[in-house]
């Protein structure tokens, strides 16, 4: 089935749009409680979230029909976006739920981290194909950018996307063919970092202990609450759920439920035939990812897309850690399936960026333009460089 470019292209075209698909119905059903109590409306969220999947949608076709060139004049000014749109939090950023990471314009509120993840792995790999056989300097060059941004984070006490970051730095710079003592002070600067958050607030440090014993009476009720949660949800939902939009976790005990902790209600309402099939529908989209950027004809295009692949499955993997309290409750949405307007453009827009990959493929690209235009006519100007 996926032994040819076009029928890898097709197949990560339809798990895409699937798993957005999905993810926009679950909205649908755990935003229902918090859209009644906020707005009147059950369906104020969802449909706040439709809107936004056909905006990002837009926007990934746009980005897929870049050339090359485009792409990487983009690429060479993203670190600067980055560390931009990151600095605005220091003097407008909002405060929610102890993180200093949303920006208020209006009615609109963004998140910068979640589009500073995307311009990071734009920058990064400009730099690793610009010195691909000096991977010294691509160290120091993306220890320093990444370390900036990290840096503006850190002082939002942004844990989530403080530990994402990082993670997409340590595999581009593994990828890139560092050497394990590198490795190893990326390692020890992460663990500074996420101790030292840990440390400067109290309720971190009930969170760091909570996750293991979130039915202990002393806990339950504080820290464990949203663990415990969250687990009664899974369990709850047995092997087919409850049924679609009935989970009773989401109705004020599980603080988040259409956010942070949406993978509880996909189990509790659709059992675990629901989350496996979800979990397996994930891996197979980085798995796709990986091909396509394998697959491409030049180094900028190949660690882009690797960079965005494992961007899309840590992030992915810590959502559902913390969900299943594998792990300390850290933050993050789960991509394409949670709610907000900040992953969800930036992480569709990413995928745009994996299309355009796939199109300048020679292999494919004739056949694609005949039956999507995605594929930018002067393709002249986009010469690969192998």
């Amino acid at each position: 089935m996926l032994k040819t470019p076009k029928s890898i292209f097709i197949s990560f075209l339809i798990t895409s749009l699937a798993i957005l698909a999905f993810g926009d119905l679950m909205v649908v059903s755990a935003a229902q409680v918090t859209g009644l109590t906020t707005s009147g409306s059950s369906f104020a969220i969802s449909a706040k979230q439709l809107f936004l999947t056909a905006v990002s949608l837009i926007v990934a076709w746009v980005i897929a029909q870049f050339p090359l060139t485009s792409v990487k004049w983009f690429a060479k000014r993203s670190l600067i976006l980055a560390i931009g749109s990151m600095a605005l939090l220091i003097p407008f950023g909002r405060n929610i739920n102890g993180n200093t990471n949303w920006i208020s314009f209006g009615p609109i509120d963004l998140q910068p981290s979640e589009f500073a993840k995307l311009f990071l792995v734009l920058w990064a790999a400009l730099i690793i194909e610009r010195n691909l056989n000096n991977p010294i300097l691509v160290f120091r060059s993306l220890l320093t950018g990444f370390g900036v941004v990290l840096g503006i984070v850190l002082i939002g006490q942004d844990l989530g996307s403080a530990v994402v970051i990082g993670l997409i730095l340590a595999t581009l710079v593994y990828l890139a063919g560092a050497q394990l003592r590198q490795l190893a002070v990326i390692a020890s600067l992460g663990i500074f970092g996420v101790v030292t958050l840990i440390l400067i607030q109290p309720y971190r440090i009930a969170r760091f202990t909570a996750f293991l014993h979130p039915f202990a009476p002393d806990i339950y009720k504080n820290a464990g609450w949203q663990p415990a949660h969250s687990l009664l949800a899974l369990g709850s939902g047995g092997f087919f759920g409850s049924g679609l939009g009935s989970s009773k976790q989401k109705w004020g005990n599980l603080a988040e439920a259409h956010t942070d902790f949406i993978f509880s209600v996909i189990g509790e309402e659709l059992g675990l035939l629901g989350t496996f099939t979800l979990i397996i529908a994930l891996a197979f989209l980085v798995y796709l990812i990986i091909k396509i950027s394998l697959m491409a004809p030049d180094t900028f295009s190949r660690y882009l897309g690797l960079g965005i692949a494992f961007w899309i499955g840590l992030q992915s993997l810590f959502n559902l850690l913390s969900a299943t309290s594998l792990i300390p409750v850290v933050g993050v949405t789960l991509p394409l399936i949670s709610y907000g307007g900040s992953s969800l453009v930036a992480v569709v827009g990413a995928l745009g960026y994996v299309a355009g990959i796939a199109v300048r493929n020679p292999e494919i690209s004739e056949e694609i333009n005949t039956r999507w235009p995605l594929q930018p006519r002067r393709r002249n100007r986009s010469k690969v460089n192998k």
